[in-house]
């Protein structure tokens, strides 16, 4: 710690096992040292079958996309749309991205259609890639109802989405809506050598824009997080030794790619390491099992709530799970029969955000057990510092005295899509994070609370502001707050607190089926509770809503 209250982490320099800093070079250089090792493992609801790719097929499809972005027209910078679950042909089209020096942009499958419509038209997409279906969603029919142009043989022309040229999607030609097929488009890159490719990767730096990840955070409308390489590369080689991974790793887990976790602790430093993704586009418990017995994984995740619907699953007990070493101390895979973990791996333990591009403080998984009781989220990962401030004054404080936690480093993002730098940083390029926490005299730093509303449900972050903002067009509501509380289950749950306009009626069912229309099903209201109507001329009074106890 310097004299300044300033906490850092050790040198950059210093950080072990850091590889290439660019997003393609990390898969370049991974398949050549793993060429015929299995990259991914996926059971594709799509075509019905099991998908294997190795390093080398892996490499080979994202150069296939890397060409085709090039030959319809991407530059340096340009913008372009994932819209695809956890499938191989995501990962590839993220990879092609990076090696065509373009900004992956991967968009939320959970998004409805005025939701998918903000974030395409904010992030100034230029190209979509996209998968026909999934599960009950038709995002080809979703995208063609909102960019009808889009159906068309040519370029895409529609003023809502200015930027948007072209749009590809993966999937049975029957649902693809007349859009662009996927073999179409990866056909366009056959005009592209090898040799230009090759030039493109080499001007690609580590400093360039890498991905753009949209966080609902604390504002009423979800933020884009702008990484540039470095951040992201960094974070994959750092949380492959911190998850202790290798090419023996088997990792299932069924988190998003467009959530920074998912992007980076599932897949990023999984490939990193040289390991295996076990993927799975969509939970469901029985599929989890067989793919955990079959695939033979050795690291599996599950939020708290996929964990519990596991061991409630009827074949739960009779599930062979003795390949699953990489487990921790409560974790719902330790109370399994046939689980022998490994005693000397713990799950590690971190605080981060978005904004860092995951772990900022981080405990590796080869950490004494006793040392993780105390309740710290661990020291400063390497190159990166950290203070803690008053946030009513602004002064920096010290050792045990709590306050808003602010943050820099090389995994920090560049800025918010649409934001100066001056506007997300102070003048010292810290971060505010509206965290509260503080660190001892041995670095560890611990995290209490935070000061923003934000509500975590499902290992997801909802923002009260975003939902309060869609009822403003919902005609019966007058006033409308957005709550968390307690939940065994998910951690939180969202419950509206809502006050009606004297003379309307709405019912939760109402209610909800409107935000869902608008809104990510894990941020519409698992509950709606209808405040009396206060019969005033005044319009500042505003309902109060308190709850004790979970439903």
């Amino acid at each position: 710690m310097s004299e300044s209250g300033t906490l850092s982490g050790p040198p950059l320099r210093e950080a072990p096992d850091v590889g290439a800093l660019t997003l393609g070079r990390v898969l370049t250089d991974q398949a050549a040292a793993f060429p015929g090792h299995e990259a991914l493992v996926f059971d594709d609801p799509l075509f019905d079958g099991t998908v294997r790719w190795t390093y080398r097929d892996l490499a080979d499809q994202a150069r296939r996309v890397a060409k085709a972005l090039i030959a319809s027209g991407t530059s340096k910078g340009t913008h372009v749309g994932i819209l695809m679950g956890n499938r191989p042909e995501a990962v590839a089209s993220l990879f092609g991205v990076a090696l065509a020096g373009a900004v992956a942009v991967p968009l939320s499958t959970f998004s409805p259609g005025p939701e998918l419509s903000y974030l395409m038209a904010h992030s100034d997409v230029a190209v979509l890639l996209a998968q026909t279906s999934m599960g009950r969603r038709r995002f080809a029919a979703d995208l063609v109802e909102l960019c009808p142009a889009a159906s068309g043989a040519g370029q895409v022309w529609d003023p809502s989405y200015p930027f948007l040229r072209h749009v590809a999607v993966f999937g049975p030609p029957a649902e693809s809506g007349g859009l662009q097929s996927w073999d179409t488009f990866l056909d366009r890159g056959n005009a592209v050598s090898d040799v230009l490719l090759n030039a493109v990767e080499d001007q690609v730096d580590p400093s360039d824009p890498a991905t753009i990840i949209y966080s609902s955070g604390t504002t009423d409308r979800p933020k884009g997080v702008l990484h540039a390489h470095q951040a992201v590369a960094l974070q994959w080689w750092m949380q492959a030794r911190l998850f202790g991974r290798d090419s023996a790793t088997r990792v299932w887990s069924p988190l998003p790619l467009f959530w920074t976790a998912g992007l980076n602790a599932a897949m990023g430093a999984t490939i990193a390491a040289g390991g295996t993704w076990v993927m799975q586009e969509r939970f469901e418990s029985g599929q989890a099992l067989r793919l955990l017995e079959r695939e033979r994984v050795t690291e599996p995740h599950a939020f708290a709530h996929q964990a519990r619907a596991l061991e409630e699953d009827p074949r739960w007990p009779d599930t062979d799970l003795s390949s699953c070493t990489k487990v921790f101390g409560k974790s719902v895979f330790t109370r399994h029969p046939t689980v022998s973990g490994d005693v000397t791996w713990n799950m590690p333990v971190g605080y981060g955000m978005s904004e860092t591009s995951s772990f900022f403080t981080g405990f590796p998984s080869d950490t004494p057990r006793e040392k993780l009781r105390g309740g710290s989220y661990g020291r400063v990962l390497p190159g990166s510092q950290l203070r803690v401030i008053d946030p009513g004054t602004g002064q920096v404080l010290g050792v045990r005295e709590q306050g808003e936690i602010i943050v820099r480093g090389p995994t920090l993002m560049e800025r918010y899509v649409k934001r100066t730098r001056s506007q997300c940083f102070d003048l010292e390029g810290f971060f505010h994070t509206g965290d509260l926490g503080f660190y001892d005299e041995d670095g560890n730093v611990y995290f209490s609370g935070r000061r923003t509303e934000v509500i975590k449900t499902g290992g997801a972050n909802v923002s009260p502001a975003e939902i309060e903002l869609q009822l403003h067009a919902f005609e019966p509501v007058r006033l409308a707050r957005v709550i968390g509380i307690q939940d065994d289950r998910l951690d939180q749950i969202v419950v509206l607190c809502v006050e009606l306009k004297d003379g309307s009626e709405a019912t939760e069912q109402e209610i909800t089926s409107f935000l869902r229309e608008r809104l990510a099903s894990y941020k519409v209201p698992k509950k709606v509770i209808f405040l009396p109507t206060v019969r005033s001329r005044s319009t500042t009074a505003e309902p109060r809503c308190r709850m004790l106890d979970s439903p």
